[in-house]
């Protein structure tokens, strides 16, 4: 796996082929089409990041301005079913990618469906904190965990 700076063209590549865990959680959150938010997500990202397989668009991820809270940073992931199929690689590259999201933003939160627990558990493997109830969110009202990493948490 090869993970580098990524383009909105990268987000393109992904559309049609987000696996059905994360297509279901933007479609919750948002409403719209999931193809077009990856988009709109790399379109808005401060810094936009990509992991490749074989050659091909695994996972596009981000950390962009929060709309609700000045100076945070709501960090996302999307990707294709491969992602589960290499899923050490996806524990390690995150490491060196979130510390650079926490020199720009050192508040990350965002929301994560309560459904895609493989999500979950790997936030809670990248050292964010999630919260032990959920609270209804998007158009839908569906239960969502709302996850957090502060840099002074971050300290070793």
């Amino acid at each position: 796996m090869i993970v580098r700076r990524a383009s909105v063209e990268d987000a393109v590549s992904l559309q049609g082929r987000l696996r059905k865990a994360d297509y279901d959680e933007v479609w919750a959150a948002h409403g719209h089409n999931p193809d077009e938010v990856l988009v709109a997500c790399a379109l808005y990202s401060t810094k936009l990041w990509c992991a490749e397989v074989d050659d091909a668009v695994a996972a596009v991820f981000g950390v962009a301005p929060s709309p609700y809270v000045e100076g945070e940073g709501q960090p996302w992931m999307l990707g294709s079913d491969v992602i589960t199929a290499v899923p050490r690689a996806f524990v390690q590259c995150p490491l060196e990618i979130i510390p650079q999201m926490q020199k720009l933003f050192p508040v990350l939160r965002n929301m994560v469906d309560a459904r895609n627990t493989k999500s979950i558990r790997w936030l809670e493997r990248m050292g964010f904190c999630i919260t032990q109830e959920t609270v209804p969110h998007g158009p839908f009202g569906m239960p969502f965990y709302e996850f957090c990493k502060e840099e002074e948490l971050c300290v070793l």
